[in-house]
């Protein structure tokens, strides 16, 4: 008479899963004044802002995210980066017909097999939770860094018309409304 006996194979996998997602966009700044002083004010106004000068880039790191605006082109970076350590196990149970034989081996065999598939389609899963995380991290931040980005945008491109109107003559009166964001330049030639 034969005895079936049970086997039992755990994997476990030990892995460092790093996503990241990156969106690129141009601010629009109008050309008020020669490209080189735009790209000052625009430096000026980041520096302000906590952006940080790296190698002819402006830099500021918020969490995993990180904000890069080139002055000379005013091209915007934003870019996320997660990283996480994860350990999978798997476990697989099976019957062969003997406990130490060729049976049982060949069956702790293909239950390490279909282990290690499992936490392949773990890893993979885990990964791609981890990339949607990442994604969604950035889209939130991208919100609320539009609303800033068009506040730099608009306070340079003030001091441009401001400088713009300097230029051109005597400015006899300023006013602006830091609320609508309107400003009213008079200027005497």
């Amino acid at each position: 008479m034969s005895r079936a006996y049970r086997i039992q194979v755990r994997e476990t996998l030990k892995r460092v899963f790093r996503t990241g997602d990156a969106v690129a966009t141009d601010l629009e700044l109008l050309e008020i004044l020669p490209k080189e002083e735009m790209a000052a004010l625009l430096k000026e106004e980041l520096q302000g802002r906590g952006f940080s000068d790296e190698e002819g880039k402006l830099q500021r790191t918020q969490g995993n995210i990180i904000i890069k605006v080139d002055p000379a082109t005013a091209q915007v970076t934003v870019e996320a980066e997660c990283e996480e350590e994860v350990t999978l196990s798997s476990e697989q149970v099976g019957n062969a017909y003997d406990d130490a034989g060729p049976n049982a081996k060949e069956t702790r065999e293909k239950l390490r097999e279909t282990a290690k598939e499992d936490l392949i389609e773990q890893a993979e899963r885990q990964k791609s939770q981890l990339q949607s995380q990442t994604t969604d991290q950035l889209e939130t931040e991208l919100q609320g860094l539009r609303e800033e980005l068009d506040q730099v945008v608009n306070r340079v491109t003030a001091e441009a018309l401001k400088r713009k109107a300097a230029q051109l003559g005597n400015i006899k009166e300023l006013s602006e409304d830091e609320e609508t964001g309107s400003m009213t330049i008079v200027v005497e030639l």
